[in-house]
């Protein structure tokens, strides 16, 4: 009879996991019905962690996904900044061929959706507001307008742009 192969987690992927189990994660990253999700990372390829200055980071490569809530974020591969002291996420970066962000307002029914080449996420350390960094054939979608710039930097949780680098075109909803 046949036995089948089964194949068995890395050891360094166990410890991966264990160790992202243990963090805190806080409130960076999301709206308020997000606030109280776990931060959920998978990649089909490697994952590599190092330190330096103090900052944990977890790079991870091939069909990135990332979810906390209603927050998804797919790419091709993603460098995840964790604060080694407090075990806060500093920063998320994601790039990919393009990179794909949706995620859902407290205020509306319809979800912001975003691309780019390149989509950073982290919480303003002046205003404390959650920042979408666009960067690299950039379009933005929420429930108030639809954008495409080279740049765009969107604050969550005000459905707004803040900066763009042109050359941009949109459109805002008729309706507000």
């Amino acid at each position: 009879m046949l036995q089948r192969k089964t194949k068995k987690p890395f050891p360094t992927m166990l410890a991966l996991i264990i160790a992202l189990s243990c963090l805190f994660i806080t409130n960076s990253f999301s709206l308020e019905a997000d606030r109280e999700q776990e931060l959920v990372l998978s990649s089909d390829g490697s994952t590599r962690m190092s330190i330096k200055d103090g900052i944990r980071l977890m790079e991870m490569s091939d069909n990135v996904v990332i979810t906390r809530g209603s927050m998804e974020i797919r790419g091709d591969s993603a460098t995840i900044e964790f604060i080694i002291s407090s075990e806060e996420v500093r920063k998320i970066t994601v790039v990919g061929a393009p990179v794909y962000y949706q995620q859902q307002l407290d205020s509306s029914d319809d979800p912001v959706k975003g691309s780019s080449n390149s989509i950073s996420f982290y919480t303003d350390e002046g205003d404390g507001a959650n920042v979408v960094e666009l960067v690299g054939d950039a379009v933005i979608e929420s429930p108030t307008s639809i954008f495409e710039c080279t740049a765009i930097t969107y604050i969550v949780e005000q459905d707004l742009i803040r900066d763009t680098v042109g050359p941009c075109s949109g459109a805002f909803s008729s309706s507000n």
